[in-house]
């Protein structure tokens, strides 16, 4: 992973803060994520094209050691939530996680949508409920690495008023303040 907030010191919340998220454009429900959903999101990693796997990692990943799932899914470290057609819950189609930085005041917030479900309007909205999440875990702002050529994860940066924190190469860094 490109940060070091998957191994961040501090914890993102005492507690869970869980929702369930209708998104009806796409008919799909997103809901916590738990240890339970490892097969299918490395299954969502696997359908998913090298691409949209550089874009969320800035790697070409195929999967997730069951350690780091666990890391993502202990609600101590880290909050994540999962995305499935509303017709069929084992089918993950999407994921989120937020996890605290090693700034106790900012989460880093990274998405992976299956090729065949971008451009729905699915990303907009986790980003938007993510930030909204992060604001009710006492964040002051949420951080975005992506690649400088994923024009759908800029698109909504820019669309959610994000400014770029930094550049380095083929990578931007974006800052989204959620007060």
């Amino acid at each position: 992973m490109p940060t070091h907030a998957l191994y961040a010191a501090k914890p993102i919340a005492s507690h869970t803060v869980p929702w369930t998220y209708e998104h009806a454009a796409t008919q799909t429900t997103t809901r916590p994520a738990t240890l339970a959903d490892y097969d299918a999101v490395n299954q969502l990693h696997n359908r998913s094209s090298l691409a949209s796997r550089f874009a969320r990692y800035q790697s070409a990943r195929r999967d997730l050691r069951f350690a780091e799932w666990s890391h993502l899914t202990n609600p101590d470290r880290a909050s994540s939530w999962v995305s499935h057609p509303r017709h069929s819950p084992h089918d993950v189609v999407a994921t989120m996680n937020l996890v605290r930085t090693t700034d106790s005041s900012t989460a880093e917030l990274g998405l992976l949508i299956e090729d065949g479900w971008q451009g729905r309007g699915l990303g907009t909205a986790l980003a938007a409920q993510a930030r909204a999440t992060a604001r009710n875990l006492g964040c002051s702002s949420l951080v975005i690495v992506t690649g400088a050529d994923n024009v759908r994860m800029l698109k909504i940066m820019r669309g959610l008023g994000a400014t770029p924190a930094r550049t380095g190469g083929t990578t931007l860094a974006f800052s989204l303040p959620v007060a």
